[in-house]
């Protein structure tokens, strides 16, 4: 099943970055955060093999990744999100990615707060808009996108059905 795709229109008007609980700070990723990131990467994205390695290779020394914004906690890394830029594909905007918040540090707006860090990244960048990929089943993700100013863009014909029913579900169980 294809990856939904969401658009943030504009970068004008970013509400500010929300302030972090007591003990939580935001920061960009440092060389010695790889262990971290990746085990949160791997409580955050079960499916995918998140080694030192790995997040070094797709997040913090990938030429299209420009920023990784990390959230931390009592030492560990507890949310991250990346700023890349996918000239080819998404000509002029700023590509949200891998936005992650550790199961046990979830509902405290973190990932919120770590998104609008990577928005301000692009407008820094000139970068005219933003867009996300996502999956159906990332509803809590999904709303926090909304409030953020992202809205779904059909990139195929499936799309809009299944943004119907991810409508109905956000409603459903109140988000």
């Amino acid at each position: 099943m294809s990856n939904l795709l969401m658009r943030r229109p504009t970068l004008d008007a970013l509400p500010p970055v929300p302030e972090l609980p007591v003990g939580y700070s935001l920061r960009l990723f440092q060389a010695g955060d790889l262990e971290s990131l990746a085990a949160l990467m791997r409580s955050a994205f079960e499916d995918e093999v998140w080694t030192p390695e790995w997040v070094r290779e797709t997040l913090t020394e990938s030429p299209e990744v420009k920023a990784v914004y990390v959230i931390e906690y009592g030492g560990k890394i507890v949310a991250t999100a990346s700023a890349r830029i996918v000239e080819d594909v998404f000509p002029g905007s700023g590509y949200l990615h891998w936005v992650a918040v550790a199961p046990e540090h979830r509902g405290k707006h973190l990932g919120a707060a770590i998104s609008l860090a990577v928005l301000y990244e692009f407008a820094r960048l000139g970068c005219k808009d933003a867009v996300l990929e996502t999956q159906d089943s990332r509803l809590p993700a999904i709303k926090t996108y909304r409030s953020l100013g992202f809205v779904p863009e059909h990139t195929h014909e499936s799309h809009p059905e299944r943004w119907g029913k991810i409508a109905e579900l956000l409603t459903a169980i109140g988000l």
